[in-house]
């Protein structure tokens, strides 16, 4: 659910920074030597259990930039946010993102439909779970 352009990602900065201040989403930036490629957050939902979001840009797919990401982000939120579930949510069809959370030891949980509107559509998303006790080191 990756912001559409740029400037829908300068309007939700606001509401990130406040929802940050409050501890409701830990973001962090995906970068190589040379520039940011991409975003990642953990937004515990309560003591014990958080969701995951991943954006990587174009042109920066398939190069390990999300699998390492998930990993990284994966161990702060069970190490230092001491929750003991993650979840994320992949648009059905989205088969790369798929296989970033399963190289990370996520699990299918199913599938909701009509789960987001996007560009006017209803969309699909495959919902993926991992417990603290499951979090393994990715696979090739």
């Amino acid at each position: 659910n990756g912001p559409e352009s740029l400037a829908e990602f300068r309007e939700s900065l606001g509401d990130r920074a406040s929802r940050a201040d409050r501890g409701e989403l830990h973001t962090f930036a995906i970068v190589t030597t040379d520039a940011p490629v991409g975003i990642i957050d953990v937004r515990p939902e309560n003591d014990f259990r958080g969701d995951m979001g991943l954006w990587i840009g174009r042109g920066h797919h398939g190069l390990g930039y999300g699998t390492e990401a998930v990993r990284r982000a994966t161990r702060y939120a069970f190490d230092r946010l001491g929750l003991a579930k993650l979840e994320a949510t992949v648009f059905v069809g989205n088969v790369a993102s798929r296989r970033v959370f399963e190289k990370n030891g996520f699990t299918l949980e199913g599938t909701i439909r009509c789960a987001v509107r996007k560009r006017g559509r209803f969309v699909d998303e495959w919902l993926f779970g991992l417990l603290r006790e499951e979090a393994v080191q990715p696979k090739p």
